[in-house]
């Protein structure tokens, strides 16, 4: 064992879970793996909506992480990563020693940016960790009543899809709070029009072209002066760094995720790759699940490669990539290419794309 060189897999995010089947498939010689997480389910993010819709069952949207690596042949560690020494090649973490490394790849995700408005750290239910969040969200599904208020701040796909959830699931009335920058930004104009069209339909309030000024108990105090009243805030706005990311000496760019090359490497660390929303590529794509999914075989062949003393091979993002909104009333929206789609065939569509990258991993 001794003899062995290590790859640390830190996270369990959408690409690693394919590094680890990959890895079960095909195990590398001469290497052992261990991976580090915090989370013992690893949830598809595609999926949240579905299950805060009742359309899902919460196991249906999370791997077991524990039955996974012990099925790809890999250590399991169950904690959390405090800090990462890159001369040292050693990983700080919250309950044990620190572990060395000959290779590490960084799929830690990013959480939805509380920092900029005052009072949402402490009174606003982030969407990520998800771990974090279900539980919370059983929690007010099971306590909502007729006449409360929810409050959604984020108006793009994350933000737009909760909203569409709570309102078809509870009794609760729901307004989403879109911002300066408007519902679905980035989107078709056709798509935007028809997202709006279901929010009225389902009865949710939108509030479009300010942003939210300050969180505080039981309300939503908007930059304008207007007050809305708030049982519950759900924030699912832009992602955010980790904060131990600015004490590693890693390349960072000014929202603070790590800058990598074309071949998901760390600037400057040959022995070093990040991947997913964690990750800041030198032309910058969305923070969207959909990416780290592309990532996960090109990851797979690159820690591959550089432990068999081969060369890594660049990661090429799509142009254009199929984007589709649940309206958890068994209808989605779609648009690729430029098209704009939506109806129950949509639903089907994701719903049998979801299911077939869970079932990847779960079985």
């Amino acid at each position: 064992m001794n003899n062995l060189r290590h790859l640390l897999l830190l996270g369990g995010g959408h690409a690693h879970v394919e590094v680890l089947r990959q890895l079960g498939q095909r195990p590398l010689p001469g290497w052992r793996v261990t991976l580090l997480t915090r989370e013992e389910m690893s949830p598809y993010s595609g999926m949240l909506p579905g299950v805060m819709a009742g359309l899902y069952q919460p196991a249906q949207a999370l791997i077991d992480m524990p039955a996974l690596t012990a099925r790809c042949g890999v250590e399991l560690l169950l904690d959390r990563c405090t800090g990462i020494d890159p001369q040292a090649r050693m990983v700080l973490r919250a309950g044990g020693p620190e572990i060395a490394w000959d290779l590490l790849s960084i799929d830690t995700g990013a959480t939805p940016d509380t920092s900029r408005t005052p009072g949402a750290a402490e009174h606003a239910l982030p969407l990520k960790p998800i771990d974090a969040l279900l539980p919370r969200m059983q929690a007010i599904t099971e306590a909502a009543q007729p006449g409360e208020h929810l409050v959604v701040v984020g108006g793009g796909a994350a933000g737009f899809e909760v909203a569409c959830a709570l309102a078809v699931r509870l009794p609760a009335s729901v307004t989403l709070v879109a911002g300066a920058s408007g519902l679905l930004a980035g989107f078709p104009d056709g798509l935007r029009r028809r997202a709006k069209r279901a929010l009225a339909r389902h009865g949710v309030t939108l509030s479009e072209g300010r942003n939210a000024a300050r969180v505080a108990p039981g309300a939503v105090h908007m930059e304008d002066g207007e007050t809305l009243p708030a049982s519950a805030v759900i924030w699912a706005t832009g992602a955010a760094a980790a904060p131990w990311l600015a004490e590693t000496g890693l390349a960072r760019d000014a929202r603070g995720f790590l800058r990598v090359d074309a071949c998901l490497r760390a600037e400057g660390h040959a022995d070093i790759f990040a991947v997913g929303d964690v990750a800041s590529f030198p032309e910058p794509l969305p923070k969207a699940g959909v990416f780290a999914v592309r990532q996960g075989p090109v990851l797979a062949a690159n820690l591959r490669a550089v432990a068999m003393g081969e060369t890594p091979q660049p990661y090429v993002p799509q142009q254009d990539y199929l984007r589709l909104l649940s309206l958890a009333d068994g209808r989605a929206l779609g648009t690729r290419n430029g098209f704009v789609f939506g109806g129950r065939w949509v639903w089907w569509l994701k719903d049998r794309i979801d299911r077939r990258f869970m079932a990847r991993y779960q079985h």
